[in-house]
């Protein structure tokens, strides 16, 4: 028996090998999840989001608006039309809606919109002006360049500078939407025609156009020469032929006759008969 060395009032020390029974194992303890960084995250996303719609809704907001090639229509009922307002933010423009309000007025005609960093924009617009008369079963239609139906009236009014149209085979025909004709080049030569008369300065010398015949197209001149210029096809050297006889018959003293003039460069003459 080996002696105790133990000093009196001690307590004898377990080895690891000892008093297993009374030790107790306890498995890794459970996290909790770190939920204070997350509401943080969120608060932060939160609030960089109201900012963001902050900065968008206020320091965006469209400021100027210019409205390009309109005279007879007010920029008040312009922008009315638009649908663009002092809360119109510069994110927010819809092109599509735009043009549809602005179309609404059949007059006018929505060409593209340019938007102007970072509260700014431009709203191209073209305004219809009337330029056709177009009689169909006893109505007179005031038609803009585009084929546009202006206006329609009961009793004629054929003095207001546009263009007597004859010879439309008509399907269709509205005020605030385009003529339609069942043959399609017909409308074709008559819009090919104005824009060509335009170009040329002309519009206010043609009082007729008849197009019973899209390979004999007449223009009938306001002081009554008549000339024919075939079908629609180089319609600028023909119109510039036709304009360069009519000055020379007027020139001359001859008043009225017929003028052809199928070829470009070519014409020739036939006095009316007595």
């Amino acid at each position: 028996m080996e002696p105790n060395n133990m000093q009196p009032g001690t307590e004898p020390v377990q080895t690891p090998n000892q008093g297993q029974d009374d030790v107790r194992i306890i498995g890794e303890m459970p996290r909790r999840p770190a939920k204070r960084g997350l509401y943080t995250l969120i608060a932060v996303l939160v609030m960089l989001t109201v900012a963001a719609i902050f900065v968008r809704d206020q320091v965006f907001k469209i400021r100027d608006v210019e409205i390009r090639s309109v005279q007879n229509i007010s920029q008040e009922e312009v922008m009315r039309l638009s649908g663009i307002t002092a809360n119109t933010s510069y994110f927010g423009l819809n092109e599509e809606k735009i043009r549809a309000g602005i179309e609404s007025n059949r007059y006018l005609r929505f060409e593209s919109m340019e938007k102007v960093w970072p509260n700014g924009v431009i709203l191209n617009i073209q305004e219809r002006q009337p330029c056709i008369n177009v009689l169909n079963a006893g109505i007179q239609y005031v038609v803009a360049s585009d084929g546009m139906v202006l206006e329609a009236y009961a009793s004629l009014r054929l003095d207001n500078g546009c263009i007597k149209t004859t010879g439309l085979n008509i399907r269709d025909i509205r005020v605030g939407s385009q003529v339609v004709c069942y043959n399609s080049e017909q409308l074709d030569a008559m819009l090919n025609i104005v824009a060509e008369l335009d170009a040329q300065g002309c519009m206010n010398e043609i009082a007729e156009m008849n197009l019973s015949m899209l390979d004999s197209i007449y223009l009938v001149t306001t002081d009554s020469y008549v000339a024919n210029i075939g079908d629609a096809q180089q319609l600028r050297p023909k119109i510039g032929t036709v304009r360069a006889v009519v000055t020379e018959l007027r020139n001359r003293g001859l008043k009225g006759g017929m003028i052809e003039a199928t070829v470009p460069g070519e014409a020739s003459y036939r006095p009316v008969s007595n």
